[in-house]
């Protein structure tokens, strides 16, 4: 391993053979397009990427990180952090899994109608991260009860080339009953029938009944972050 500024993107990916979690991480929000830096260690992993919007992000991860130069940088959960320069956002966990053990599941329903869709989301996930005609979007999946839909969420192709699942909600008045757990788990049958092995999902911290779903559903943890905001100087 290596402790000094490493630019190349294969290099990073080769240093992190064997460590499962830290090379997920990376492979999921470090396009190679957009990487920029990272130093790895044995025990920590640091790297940032330019945004489309020309801003950096970075992520932290392990007991005692560098944290690069960036706009935005998400931490392993617990490390402490220069609050003079920089003001948390969020916490959010990150969950990923294989498709292959969905195979001889029923596939999801797919919902078509942007509109529907949008309705359900504005109402009862306001928060949603991704809409209705944004371009990542592969599918919306969809559970209907007498012809309403009251269970929707998206699998969507990041520009790492990774699939996650965005979006899912549920209908206030449906809820408790399990609809996340069975919409998730017909999607991933549906994705490994379309060739995509592995898919991942982040989902904020304190959603404890969401992760316990997805921990049912066989969704294993691969880290725990706190994301901040630089502060305007």
């Amino acid at each position: 391993m290596t402790s000094s500024s490493i630019k190349d993107h294969r290099q990073v990916l080769e240093l992190l053979e064997g460590r499962p979690k830290f090379f997920e991480t990376f492979t999921t929000y470090s396009p190679e397009h957009k990487f920029i830096e990272a130093i790895v260690d044995p025990e920590n992993l640091s790297f940032s990427v330019k945004d489309e919007d020309g801003s950096i992000f970075a992520m932290a991860l392990g007991r005692n990180p560098k944290i690069l130069e960036c706009d935005r940088v998400a931490i392993s959960r617990g490390l402490e952090i220069d609050l003079g320069n920089f003001v948390h956002r969020a916490d959010w966990d990150f969950y990923s899994i294989d498709t292959h053990t969905f195979a001889a599941f029923e596939g999801a329903d797919e919902a078509t109608n942007n509109e529907e869709v949008k309705a359900l989301l504005e109402v009862h996930a306001p928060n949603s991260s991704v809409w209705p005609g944004n371009e990542e979007v592969l599918l919306w999946g969809a559970i209907r009860e007498d012809d309403q839909l009251v269970a929707t969420g998206a699998l969507v192709k990041w520009r790492t080339g990774e699939v996650m699942f965005a979006s899912i909600a549920t209908h206030a008045d449906y809820r408790s009953k399990g609809l996340a757990q069975t919409l998730v788990s017909r999607m991933l049958s549906t994705a490994n029938s379309r060739g995509i092995a592995h898919v991942g999902l982040g989902v904020f911290a304190g959603n404890v009944s969401a992760k316990r779903a997805y921990e049912k559903v066989g969704f294993s943890l691969i880290g725990e972050f706190s994301s901040y905001q630089r502060k305007e100087k």
